[in-house]
C-alpha cells in the first residue's frame, strides 16, 4: 500500500529532521549476495515451500531480494501485502529521472525469455507516482522460475521518495482484483503453477532471519497456535477490528484493518487517533505530540481482533527521535482521513501472519 508509505515519508520526513528514520524511505545502496537472499526449496509440513530472506534497516523498511530475465538481473523489492502489482525500474528511464538513476534498472534487451507487452501504466500514490509499461519476462525467486510473468518496467519515478529509498522496485502480494486487467498477480500466478503445495504465505519481521515463506509457515517462529479470521473485505487481505482499548478506556469500534507489509507504521482513523493522544497525555511539542520515553510508563493498546486481544505495547509503538537535537518519543501510529485501520510493520513485527488465500483468512500469533 505504497499511497501509505508515500504520506509517511512526508510525515516523519519532518519529524525526523536529524536522522533519516523512515519505511519507506532511506538511501544508500548495498550490494547483496544471492546466497544471502535466496534460499533452496525444503519440504515442511503441507509439502514443499520456498522461503525468502528479508533485509532490513533500522526495522522500518523490510526488503528481499528477486531476479528477472535470462540470464538473470537481480533486483531488491519490498514485497507488499497492500498491492498486487510488480514493477521495477527500466533502463529506458531517462538520465533527467533521478530517482530511476539511482537503482538498479532492468534492460530488456539482454533477455533472452523477454516478451513485449506495450501497454502503459501510471500507480499514483500519496506523494508522487510511477510511470512505465508492461512488460513480460521470467521472474526468479527463492530457486523458482515464473515464465511469463507480467510486470512494468518504470521509466519515472517520482524523486520523493523513490530517490532516498533502499529497494528498486515492488511485487505485490495482495489478491488478483488489484491488479492490472489481463494479468495474473504474483501470488495467484505462483500457486497456479503449483510451485507450492499451499496457497499460502506467512511473515515473519520479529528478529533475524526475517522471512517469507510461500506455500507454509514456521511453526518454531510463534508461540502457542495460529489464531485465524476471515478477510473482511473480498478484496484485500483485511480483517475485521471489534474494538480498541487502552488500559480499560475504549479509543475505537468496529473497523476494518488492511495488514500491509508496505506500510511501517500503524495507520488510524482520525478520531481514534485523536482518542489515543488523550488516553496517553501526548504533549505539542514544536508542531509534534510527544510522550514519556519511560520504558513500561504507558499502558499496552489492547486490540481486539476475533474474540482475541492482540496488544501493542509501549516499546512497539514508540519511537525515540532527535527533535531540535533532543531525543524525544513520538508515536508509531499515524492519522489517516479514512473509515479504516493499517496495520503496518509495527505490527507485523510483534505478530506473526499467515495469509491464506485459499481459505481467505489471516492467521495471526505472537511471534518468538
Amino acid at each position: 500500500m505504497l499511497r501509505v508509505l508515500c504520506f509517511l515519508l512526508a510525515f516523519l520526513s519532518l519529524v525526523f529532521a536529524t536522522r533519516k528514520i523512515l519505511k519507506v524511505p532511506i538511501s544508500v545502496r548495498r550490494s547483496f549476495n544471492g546466497s544471502e537472499v535466496f534460499l533452496e526449496r525444503s519440504a515442511a509440513k503441507g509439502g514443499e515451500t520456498l522461503q525468502l530472506l528479508l533485509q532490513t534497516h533500522n526495522n522500518m523498511e523490510y526488503y528481499g531480494t528477486i531476479a528477472m530475465g535470462s540470464p538473470t538481473q537481480n533486483f531488491t523489492v519490498i514485497f507488499d501485502t497492500g498491492s498486487s502489482n510488480t514493477w521495477i525500474p527500466s533502463v529506458n528511464c531517462p538520465m533527467s529521472n533521478s530517482a530511476c538513476q539511482n537503482h538498479r534498472k532492468y534492460n530488456s534487451s539482454r533477455s533472452s525469455s523477454y516478451i513485449p507487452d506495450g501497454r502503459n501504466f501510471t500507480l499514483r500514490y500519496g506523494s508522487g507516482k510511477v510511470v512505465g509499461y508492461l512488460s513480460k519476462d521470467t521472474m526468479h525467486i527463492a530457486g523458482a522460475e515464473l515464465p511469463y510473468f507480467t510486470f512494468g518496467e518504470s521509466l519515472f519515478l517520482q524523486h520523493f521518495p523513490f530517490g532516498s529509498v533502499k529497494f528498486d522496485g515492488l511485487v505485490g502480494l495482495g489478491l488478483g482484483v488489484l491488479s492490472w486487467s489481463n494479468t495474473t498477480p504474483f501470488v495467484e500466478l505462483l500457486c497456479a503453477q503449483r510451485l507450492v503445495e499451499k496457497c499460502v504465505f506467512s511473515v515473519y519481521l520479529r528478529r533475524h532471519p526475517r522471512e517469507i515463506i510461500f506455500g507454509g509457515f514456521d511453526e518454531s517462529k510463534f508461540e502457542g497456535k495460529l489464531h485465524y479470521v476471515p478477510v473482511s473485505q473480498w478484496h484485500t487481505w483485511s480483517l475485521q477490528i471489534a474494538k480498541t482499548s487502552v488500559a480499560t478506556q475504549q479509543i475505537g469500534g468496529k473497523s476494518n484493518a488492511i495488514l500491509d507489509t508496505g506500510t511501517s507504521l500503524v495507520l488510524v482513523p482520525q478520531q481514534t487517533y485523536h482518542n489515543l493522544l488523550n488516553t496517553l497525555s501526548a504533549k505539542l511539542q514544536n508542531g509534534y505530540f510527544v510522550v514519556a520515553c519511560k520504558s513500561g510508563s504507558l499502558p499496552n493498546i489492547n486490540i481486539l481482533i476475533g474474540e482475541m486481544v492482540f496488544p501493542l505495547t509501549s516499546s512497539d509503538y514508540l519511537m525515540e527521535v532527535l527533535l531540535d537535537r533532543k531525543p524525544v518519543c513520538v508515536l508509531a501510529i499515524a492519522p489517516i482521513n479514512r473509515g479504516f485501520w493499517v496495520l503496518g510493520d509495527i505490527f507485523l513485527r510483534r505478530y506473526y501472519t499467515v495469509f491464506d488465500a485459499t481459505e481467505k483468512r489471516i492467521g495471526l500469533a505472537k511471534a518468538k
